[in-house]
């Protein structure tokens, strides 16, 4: 009886360690939008780690058009909204609207080029603005702008 309990206690504490490590994580890409050159590109996506709306949310990356997409970098990530528009001002300027009552975990003002593979030098100016949605979607066709 007590060699049961204790493997049931090591595969509980197995299974914990393997869902806290993200190992139960789903990456799914909803939108690429490249900026004004087409030198870099902009990716909406969604991490989903179970099937309920706090199990989701959603995470924009920046990078340059040609390095691999990483779903570990991202510069900006909300949850309880499922859609963004993304508008490219130019290639160093960028407004991302995202939908009303989310909540923001992760926004960053400038981009700088260590943080998404782009030289130090070079970074992105984004301008973040909270707009109205329905049940946190867009009812748009287009999400891209540049």
């Amino acid at each position: 009886m007590r060699r049961l309990l204790l493997i049931w206690l090591l595969l509980t504490g197995v299974g914990l360690f393997i869902n806290s490590c993200g190992l139960n994580e789903k990456t799914d890409v909803m939108l690429e939008c490249p900026s004004p050159s087409g030198k870099k590109i902009a990716t909406l996506y969604r991490v989903s780690t179970g099937d309920r709306p706090g199990d989701q949310e959603m995470k924009i990356n920046v990078r340059p058009v040609k390095s691999a997409f990483d779903h570990g970098m991202h510069s900006f990530s909300f949850r309880h909204g499922y859609d963004a528009l993304i508008y490219w001002r130019s290639d160093h300027d960028m407004r991302i609207e995202y939908p009303e009552y989310s909540e923001i975990t992760e926004q960053e003002h400038v981009i700088f080029g260590t943080s998404q593979t782009f030289s130090s030098t070079d970074t992105i100016k984004v301008t973040y603005q909270e707009t109205p949605s329905e049940h946190g979607y867009f009812m748009v066709e287009q999400r891209c702008f540049n």
